[in-house]
Order: structure tokens, then C-alpha cells, then sequence
């Protein structure tokens, strides 16, 4: 097998791809095709400067060639494969009218921050903006404080991610014969795979998620970050094994059986408890003497770096996880967060078009909880066959992982969150701890193009289904193993969960105010993301398979949210270490949230233009203050935040937050209502664009689930197979019992 690592292989070689971005989330899309094989050439005039980041807006344009205009761009690729427009919805109009004039026949890959129809389509966009209206922001902070808005581009990254594979998905079945023309994808609704599950779970249960502190959330505790000897340690424990175990670790084995703390929702309710005993033992020791005996009891235990540390980590260092950034001496900047190694057998690309750019790819998903289903239901969204791999007795954690009793319909049918995550797809029973099922394993393989799985390191080999014996199996065959740390290096065999793998990604040190400790946004904020590189580096692999042969991808979960938090890792190198500004950030002023009329909603503001301030000292009646120089930069205006933040706070309270951001965004100021993550399928513009819809399903009827956020040629993907009930379709696929 050809072991290529990120920097050297090259599967989209031969590509020739165009980029006429103006923000950050489509030059993203643009830098993925480019470190991955791609030739890019980037219309120069088309991108505006990224606030005080210029070493960022390197590492975005790592790679690719430069032309002044669209013309000159595509003249210097000839026929471009692909070409990517957006953020700005009249470039992308005026690429479309480029396209059609020269009668390209060319994939066009779209991005705008809230789409072509609804009531934001003309709305300013900014990350701070999707933090509010996805709900990141409404569970973030304090339980009496106003929301938190998280720094840094997560959400573009997220969309110019989510542009990608899905371009490539379109673009393997435009190589199959189909003639599919354009993809189109908004931020807003790209960024909502972090909290779409939000809104099932409230319509299951009927309770609301509120904002419980910083470093708590409402489903499980802990998920915290609590001071060592030396530093920090992030603690999660789900399973009632986990919290034995962590309860032993921390000499309280007696909590093991107490009914205060022997369920998830019991700790959260009595979080105060466990946060003062654990605040008061973990300093005794070092961060890393916890971590290596935490996880050797098999608790997901994780460091918390800050992103100084986290470059010069071991770990990272031996997987190479960071690299010189070209022609900005000193940085090094997060690589693509997998490793791939082609086993140089091809196969050739299969001329059948389908009735969906990836109908007749079959996809064998070893994956449970929210990562690997994430990444298998976009395969499914579109048109992939996915088998799901369970057993009757060792199913999917997310259908429950509390014991779950006697009843009809069983619990494990009722969850909402593995209801939406495994749409689509085909299940099967298995026991892949016998010869015999591992052996019904392997003759699904001998059939199928890809393996996706997310066991812990090591659990394939164990069931002799390793990367060989697959690829030995089936030649050609893609395979994606999806460790929290990655397959190599030391610490590749701990165990995590999202909100382990937020704990080791850097971010904790970047968020928040300065005085609380390293804190998530999120309580799993890893998953989605994982799930979301692990269809990146599965697409570009097909891509590649014609000239490389099969792969297998070492994916590491933590190494995904590098690429979210890339600018502030960068920028920790270039200006020292980050402030903790809160809502407040140095380069975009105002930022920030301000109560209004509506008790419920809070409003968020983010000045990113001069233009944007002096309308919004417009709305204020504040013309002294558009006309003074000491305020004319964010330094300056920063330097008076709390007199501007009052100003916009008295001003505020007298209107609700969704007639405050339309009145603002209306005058040119980009602001946003705050919402609640629960609230999402009210929230205006989503409830009219379609980003929500209903399936049926036995036991639970029509529920609740986000619609796939792309469309092609104008049309989202059609939604019609639920997820399979425990071992559906096992006899159809094997006409074998359960047992098998």
C-alpha cells in the first residue's frame, strides 16, 4: 500500500477549478480542492481583506494560482471542472452570467451566508451573526448573562467544508454521465448540523434546553474543564461504566452507586456537588497523570492546551498535525486533519449516471452515535446506499446508552437524535464478535466502495476487520477510521466524545471571558465537525480511486476542529496569545449582544465595515460620533465599548429582536435575533426557506428533522427512507435472523 500523508497525496490531480470568492467560507472550499490536488486559480479581485488576519488569508490560499479577473481565470485554466462563487450574491449572479455566456460546461459551486429566497436574503452575513441564529450563542455563557457569541470563522469554514464535499459528490456524478450544473449552499443553514438536534429532542420531551452555566449543558454532566496541578483537564463521563470509573479515579468510589449521580440527567441536576469535589481533587496531580490514568480506566479524559501548547503537543507533533505556513515565516498552521494511504489498485470510474450523484455507491457504515452517521447521512442525502452495521444487543449508543427497560415500542426505536442522524440508510444485525458474523461483515465489503467506522483505535483489528483484510477483500475499497486522536501516535488510544474532543482542540483558551476557566461552546461540539471531514476525505479519495486505487484514511476527530479554530491558532503565533474579549473582539467593533423588549431574545450587532458604523451611529442619532476620529477603527471604539455597548442597549429595549435586526440590517448594520436552539423551526427565515421537514417512521410518526442544507440545479435532495428500525432489513440484504 502507497502511504501518502495530506501534504503529498494527491487525488483531485487533474482538476482545474476556478475561485472567485469574496469571503472566507468559499476561499476555504477553494483551499480544500488546492491541498488536496486540484489546480486553483483565484480571481484576486473578487476577495475583500479578512480583519486583522492576513497570515489566515495565507494559509486560506495555500497553494493557488492568482489572476486579476474571472476572464483571466479561466482563460488560464482553459476549461475549468469546477468554479467556485460566493459569498456575494451579485458575484455569484455575475459568474453565472460569465458561465452561460462562454457555454461552459462547467460545475458551479455556490455559497452565500443566507441564501438566494427568504426573509434574510438580503441581509449582511457574519460568523458572529450564525453563532445567534443557530443557537451556538443562546447555549453559550452564563445562566443569569447575556448569550456568548464564540470568535473566529467556525461557521464559514463549516459551509466552505460542507460546499466542498458536496461539489465532489456532484461532480463524481457528473463524471458518471449526469449533468448536474450547480450546487448551492448558505452558511446559515450549513452551520445548523450543530444544533439541529436541538428541536427533535424539545419535541420529543416537551422540555426546553435552557443556558445552564459555563462549562454545563442540560443533557450530561460532567462535560467540564476543571483545574489540575499544572494546568487544565476536560472530563466527560456518559455511561454509568464511565462514572463508576471516574468515581473510583477520584477516590469516591461510593458516588458509583449513589442515586444522585447515577444518571446522566441526575448530575446535571446536582452538578454543583460534583463540580466542587472534582475542582478539589484533580489539582493534586498533573494533567497529564490524570490523563493517562483516566484513560487507561477508560474514561474520556482529555487535556486542554491552549493553542501555543497545542502546537508543540507530542502527539500532534508525531502526527504531524502542523506545518510551516508558506511564506509567513515562523507559524506553523493546522494540515488537513486525515492521512491517506492508497493501496494502488484501481477502479475504473462506472459510466451509469443514477438518479442521484452518488446512486450506485454502496457504503458499509460501521459508525454509532453522532459522527459517523453524520458523514454516512450525507452520503445518503445523496443517493448512496448505506448498510448500517448493529447487533440486537450492542446498538448505536445514540438510540440510548441508559439501561433501557421493558417496553412496546423498546426505547432504543423512540430516540430523536438517532432518528434524523440515520436517515436514509438500510440496517442490518450483526454480531461481529462471532467468525460467523464477522464473516457476513466481510461478504458485505467484497460489495461495497467504501467502510466508514468510528470504533476506538484498534476495535476493527480485534474483529479481523482491519484496513488489510478489507482492502484484501475488496481492492479499491475506501475506508475512513475516525479516532478522536487519530489511529497513530501516543495518545491514539483514548476514548472521547465531542465534547472531548472541543476540550483538546484549543478553542477553550480562545472563547469566553477572560475570568471564567477554558470553557466549550457546545457540549459536543467535535461531532458534527468530524462527521463532516470524514465526508470530505472519503469524496476526495473516490475522486482519486481511477489512478490511486482504494485508500484507507486515518482521520483524527480533534485535528477537524483545527481547522475551525486555524485562525486564532494562527494568530496566537503571529500576536501572542489571544484575549478573551467575551462578545467583544479587536478587530470587529462593536461586537456584541444587548437585552431587548422581548425578555426571551436577545439582539447581536456586529460592525464589520466603516460604512456599517456610521449607519449605525445613524440609528442612534449618534452623528458625533460618526464624526470622530478617535472612533473611525475598532481599537478606537473598542477603547469606549461599554458607553457604545449602552447606547445600543437603551435603544434596543424598546423594540423585540427580530424588528431590532430587521431595522438594523435594513439601514446596513449586520445584526441578528439570538435564538434558541429549540426554536430553530420557528425561526423565520429557516421556516420559510424549507431548512426543516417530516418523515414518518414506525413508532413515531411524522418527527422532525433539518433538511439537507444543498441544493442542486435549484432543488434540495428528496428525503423519503427513515431510519431503519433495529435490524430492519437484515433478511433482505443477508436472509439471515438477527443472530446471523
Amino acid at each position: 500500500m502507497t502511504n501518502q500523508t495530506a501534504s503529498n497525496a494527491s487525488p483531485l490531480a487533474g482538476l482545474r477549478v476556478v475561485e472567485a470568492a469574496s469571503d472566507p467560507g468559499a476561499r476555504y472550499c477553494g483551499r480544500l480542492f488546492s491541498v488536496l490536488g486540484a489546480r486553483v486559480v483565484r480571481v484576486t479581485g473578487s476577495s475583500r481583506p479578512v480583519a486583522g488576519a492576513a497570515a489566515f488569508e495565507a494559509w486560506l490560499d495555500q497553494g493557488k494560482d492568482e489572476a486579476a479577473s474571472l476572464e483571466a481565470a479561466l482563460e488560464a485554466v482553459g476549461a475549468p471542472d469546477v468554479v467556485i462563487a460566493g459569498q456575494d450574491r451579485a458575484l455569484i449572479a455575475d459568474v453565472d452570467a460569465v458561465i452561460a455566456r462562454r457555454g461552459l460546461d462547467t460545475l458551479r459551486l455556490g455559497l452565500t451566508w443566507f441564501g438566494e429566497t427568504g426573509p434574510y436574503a438580503d441581509w449582511q452575513g457574519d460568523d458572529a451573526l450564525i453563532h445567534a441564529l443557530t443557537g451556538i450563542a443562546g447555549g453559550f455563557g452564563s445562566a443569569d448573562g447575556l448569550p456568548m457569541m464564540p470568535q473566529g470563522r467556525a461557521p464559514q469554514i463549516t459551509a466552505g467544508a460542507t460546499l466542498f464535499s458536496t461539489g465532489l459528490a456532484v461532480l463524481w456524478g457528473r463524471r458518471r454521465g449526469r449533468a448536474d450544473r450547480r450546487v448551492d449552499i448558505n452558511v446559515l443553514e450549513a452551520a445548523v448540523a450543530f444544533t439541529e438536534t436541538s428541536p427533535p429532542m424539545f419535541e420529543n420531551s416537551g422540555v426546553a434546553a435552557p443556558r445552564t452555566g459555563v462549562n454545563r449543558f442540560p443533557a450530561n454532566h460532567p462535560t467540564t474543564v476543571y483545574p489540575t496541578r499544572d494546568g487544565w483537564l476536560g472530563v466527560t463521563t456518559l455511561t454509568p461504566a464511565q462514572w463508576s470509573s471516574l468515581a473510583v479515579l477520584v477516590g469516591r468510589p461510593e458516588w458509583a452507586e449513589d442515586p444522585r449521580f447515577s444518571t446522566s440527567a441526575a448530575r446535571v441536576l446536582n452538578a454543583d456537588i460534583v463540580d466542587a469535589e472534582l475542582s478539589r481533587v484533580l489539582p493534586s496531580r498533573t494533567t497529564a497523570e490524570w490523563l493517562i490514568a483516566g484513560q487507561k480506566a477508560r474514561i474520556p479524559l482529555a487535556p486542554v492546551p491552549s493553542p501555543a501548547e497545542l502546537i508543540e503537543t507530542d502527539h500532534w507533533v508525531e502526527r504531524g498535525a502542523f506545518e510551516a505556513l508558506p511564506g509567513v515565516a515562523g507559524v506553523k498552521a493546522p494540515r488537513l486533519p486525515f492521512r491517506m494511504a492508497f493501496d494502488g489498485r484501481p477502479r475504473p470510474v462506472p459510466k451509469r449516471p443514477g438518479d442521484a450523484p452518488l446512486a450506485g455507491l454502496r457504503v458499509v457504515d460501521f459508525s454509532m452515535g453522532w459522527a459517523g452517521p453524520l458523514c454516512t447521512r450525507q452520503l445518503a442525502d445523496l443517493g448512496a446506499d448505506i448498510i448500517k452495521i448493529e447487533s440486537d444487543t450492542h446498538y448505536d449508543w445514540w438510540r440510548g446508552w441508559e439501561p433501557p427497560g421493558a417496553s412496546d415500542p423498546p426505547q432504543y426505536e423512540l430516540s430523536a437524535v438517532f432518528n434524523i442522524m440515520n436517515r436514509g440508510k438500510r440496517g442490518i444485525c450483526l454480531d461481529l464478535t462471532t467468525p460467523q458474523g464477522a464473516a457476513r461483515a466481510l461478504e458485505l465489503v467484497a460489495e461495497a466502495d467504501m467502510v466508514i467506522e468510528n470504533y476506538a483505535p484498534g476495535v476493527m483489528a480485534k474483529l479481523g476487520l482491519d484496513a488489510a483484510t478489507l482492502q484484501a477483500t475488496r481492492p479499491g475499497l475506501v475506508m475512513v477510521s475516525m479516532g478522536a486522536f487519530g489511529a497513530t501516535g501516543p495518545w491514539s488510544f483514548f476514548r472521547a466524545y465531542g465534547s472531548t474532543v472541543e476540550h483538546a482542540s484549543g478553542m477553550p483558551h480562545i472563547n469566553g471571558q477572560a475570568d471564567w476557566p477554558p470553557c466549550l461552546q457546545h457540549g459536543a461540539y467535535g461531532d458534527p465537525v468530524a462527521g463532516l471531514y470524514a465526508a470530505v476525505a472519503a469524496l476526495a479519495c473516490l475522486h482519486g480511486r481511477d489512478r490511486l486505487g482504494g485508500a484507507w484514511v486515518d482521520l483524527a476527530q480533534v485535528e477537524c476542529l483545527f481547522q475551525l479554530a486555524a485562525d486564532g491558532i494562527i494568530a496566537a503565533q503571529v500576536d501572542g496569545p489571544p484575549p478573551r474579549l467575551g462578545n467583544r473582539n479587536l478587530h470587529l467593533a462593536p461586537r456584541t449582544v444587548v437585552r431587548t423588549a422581548d425578555p426571551e431574545q436577545a439582539l447581536a450587532i456586529v460592525v464589520t465595515t466603516p460604512a456599517a458604523w456610521t449607519a449605525l451611529c445613524d440609528v442612534l442619532g449618534r452623528g458625533d460620533w460618526a464624526a470622530d476620529a478617535t472612533m473611525a477603527t475598532a481599537a478606537g471604539r473598542n477603547a469606549r465599548a461599554q458607553e457604545i455597548d449602552e447606547a445600543i442597549a437603551a435603544w434596543a429595549l424598546t423594540r423585540p429582536a427580530g424588528a431590532a435586526a430587521h431595522v438594523l440590517q435594513a439601514a446596513g448594520v449586520p445584526a441578528a435575533p439570538v435564538v434558541a436552539a429549540h426554536h430553530l423551526p420557528e425561526e423565520p427565515h429557516l421556516a420559510a426557506t424549507g431548512a426543516w421537514m417530516r418523515i414518518d417512521r414506525r413508532h413515531v410518526g411524522a418527527h422532525l428533522m433539518a433538511s439537507p442544507p444543498y441544493h442542486v440545479d435549484g432543488a434540495r435532495p428528496k428525503i423519503t427512507r427513515p431510519a431503519p428500525l433495529l435490524g430492519e432489513h437484515t433478511a433482505e440484504l443477508l436472509g439471515a435472523s438477527p443472530s446471523a
